[in-house]
């Protein structure tokens, strides 16, 4: 890889770890964003953020008696797979001399007044860094995949050339599937999610139910540490992924 930009080095790792959508936004991009979950929170001196996706296979969502199983198994796997390559990628970059922090693609989570958020938000950055646009129903739609992808993400403080955003909608004009057929009623026709309401109604943990309701538990381990106990490698299981197996560009065939 010798003679080649250092972004063209990271997509060749990615590449070697089976992972071979992904973009690069400055890490700047986003102001707005609580500055908690911020690129500059995971890393000081941010400069750039990196995010890559693995798509979910349409049979999985296709899949008649067995879909929810299936899809929570392969997130279950996949996650692990996208949160290996951030590692990779980081200690790839730092051998290069800059610095790296990898934005896991699902655990662990914190609590704030009452709502989830991952340590990024992978999907708003995502579309910054090209590979698609927020769909209405709050996931990355993306133009080969639709909204059938996992997300992870490094933010590296080596200022790395971004890449443009798609310019065309993705999600089809006057669509409303998702949000028509949500049974939690978290999307609404505007594209606004209330992801309490859908955490909540898709992802149940029994595991953590037992934890938060022990009390000695609660007493000894804050709220976001039996959160994260509870739900790290994905010991939820998902019981809802109708906007998913709604959307049409999900049904569609990929294309090139």
């Amino acid at each position: 890889m010798k003679g080649q930009s250092l972004k063209n080095k990271v997509l060749n790792v990615l590449k070697y770890e089976g992972i071979s959508l992904a973009g690069v936004a400055d890490a700047s991009a986003l102001p707005a964003q609580k500055s908690e979950f911020s690129p500059p929170a995971l890393l000081t001196g941010a400069m750039s953020v990196i995010v890559f996706a693995v798509p979910i296979p349409r049979g999985v969502t296709n899949t008649p008696d067995n879909n929810l199983f299936q899809y929570w198994r392969f997130c279950n796997m996949s996650y692990r797979k996208l949160d290996m390559a951030a590692n990779a990628v980081c200690n790839f970059i730092e051998e290069e001399g800059a610095n790296a922090a990898p934005a896991y693609s699902c655990w662990p989570q914190r609590s704030v007044n009452r709502e989830f958020f991952g340590l990024l938000p992978l999907v708003e950055w995502a579309a910054e860094a090209g590979l698609g646009q927020v769909s209405r129903c709050g996931l990355l739609v993306t133009p080969r995949y639709g909204t059938r992808v996992l997300l992870c993400g490094v933010v590296t403080d080596s200022a790395l050339k971004a890449d443009k955003k798609p310019a065309a909608e993705i999600c089809p004009s006057g669509c409303n599937l998702c949000a028509e057929i949500c049974p939690a009623g978290a999307i609404d026709n505007k594209g606004k999610v209330d992801h309490v309401r859908c955490t909540r109604h898709a992802n149940p943990n029994p595991l953590f139910q037992v934890l938060i309701k022990d009390e000695s538990m609660k007493k000894s381990h804050s709220f976001e540490t039996l959160l994260n106990t509870g739900g790290v490698d994905d010991h939820a299981v998902y019981s809802c992924a109708e906007c998913m197996k709604a959307c049409k560009l999900n049904n569609a065939h990929d294309t090139l």
